[in-house]
């Protein structure tokens, strides 16, 4: 199993890793203890490429070089999702 597949949130935390909407238990911005498989944010515009929200800086999120490892861990994060979905 990869380190990803195992990631459990922090009790109490109401962050939806997938939306990154949520009122988090801790003062963090985003959670430091996400594995980066799971990380789908461009990591210059912080664009969301799970929802595909967020305002791009260079415009074109599909092929943009910065967002090349966070598009890839879209699948991570919904493989991730369907298993540990909360009640």
């Amino acid at each position: 199993m990869a380190r990803w597949e195992a990631f459990t949130q922090c009790p109490g935390c109401g962050y939806d890793l997938a939306t990154g909407e949520g009122s988090r238990a801790c003062s963090w911005g985003d959670c430091p203890y996400l594995p980066l498989e799971l990380d789908v944010f461009c990591p210059t515009c912080r664009f969301n490429f799970m929802t595909f929200e967020g305002n791009t800086q260079c415009g074109h999120p599909r092929t943009c070089e910065s967002g090349t490892e966070a598009r890839s861990n879209v699948q991570n994060l919904r493989t991730w999702v369907e298993g540990h979905a909360r009640p």
